[in-house]
């Protein structure tokens, strides 16, 4: 038996065929698949059952993929001992919701670099939904995802997960809206206005809440672009929510937009900053300290708003 046994089978598994595990790897797709026949020969059992359509685990493969993932996490472990922040090298994948990059994500981007200099970042946006599954997918190490109670509840389940913080809804209108100078602003005002909501499955739940409770507003259109979606809201074509994490953008420090906190008496929406990362996959040092940035520039960027 070798580790490359081991590393085979977790990425047959993670990409579902071994053409794609070969791609992945830079391996011929017969070394791979003769190792793993090794592999079923060694051990008495069929690892993975193959077909046209792919490579899917055995009932006697899944024990086998857990427990090879299990053996590599304990190398990389071994390897890390004794590192030293200047010496850790290594590549980290994240997606990132649009919140983050908007927000203090740019900041531990820029110390975490200045820490670690030998650690290649390769970094994307996404959407919720888009990031969780490749997550799932093991295509990237580390999410950060923007989500409800439920998105928390519901990725718990399936992965490793932490809520980093929970911020305040806000009702963001133009400083020309009639709403701007209230205080607070309760759900029967909005719906007065044309909205632009989200296009993301937590959102829309959040709104399809709302309308049941309150009845039907209108939406003026659904995006995902934050620049898009201010230079609607300051124009007073719309209101829309975004969070108090917002407070030391550009557009709301020159008053072209203002943050009012939002107040439904029925049912207050709960909103989560989330981390997530692949369930059965060790935390490397490079991931943790990441988490760790994420965490102190947070705390950081809170503050000074």
């Amino acid at each position: 038996m070798h580790i490359e046994q081991l590393e085979y089978v977790i990425e047959v598994a993670k990409k579902g065929t071994i053409s794609k595990a070969a791609e992945s790897l830079h391996v011929s797709h017969s070394a791979i698949s003769q190792a793993i026949t090794n592999l079923e020969s060694e051990l008495g059992i069929p690892i993975f059952k193959r077909s046209r359509s792919g490579s899917v685990c055995t009932e006697a493969g899944e024990t086998v993929l857990k427990l090879s993932y299990e053996i590599m996490n304990k190398i990389t472990e071994l390897k890390e001992i004794g590192q030293h922040s200047n010496q850790v090298k290594g590549n980290l994948s994240i997606a990132s919701s649009p919140i983050f990059f908007s927000t203090f994500l740019p900041e531990t981007l820029n110390t975490f670099k200045k820490d670690f200099p030998h650690v290649q970042v390769e970094i994307n946006e996404n959407s919720t939904e888009a990031i969780i599954e490749s997550v799932k997918n093991h295509q990237i190490d580390l999410g950060l995802i923007f989500g409800s109670a439920e998105t928390l509840s519901e990725v718990s389940r399936l992965l490793k997960s932490r809520s980093l913080y929970q911020p305040n809804f806000m009702v963001t209108v133009s400083r020309n809206s009639a709403l701007a100078n209230k205080d607070v602003i309760y759900t029967e005002e909005i719906l007065q206005y044309p909205l632009i909501i989200r296009n993301e499955k937590f959102a829309k739940k959040v709104w399809e809440d709302i309308f049941s409770n309150y009845g039907k507003g209108e939406i003026l259109f659904y995006s995902n672009n934050d620049d898009v979606i201010k230079n609607v809201i300051s124009n007073n074509l719309a209101v829309g929510f975004f969070t108090d994490l917002m407070e030391q953008d550009p557009m709301i420090l020159k008053g072209d937009i203002r943050l009012i906190p939002y107040m439904d008496k029925i049912n207050m929406p709960t909103l989560h900053l989330i981390c997530i990362q692949p369930k059965n996959k060790y935390t490397t040092v490079v991931e943790r300290e990441f988490i760790k940035y994420t965490m102190m520039n947070l705390d950081s960027y809170k503050s000074n708003s």
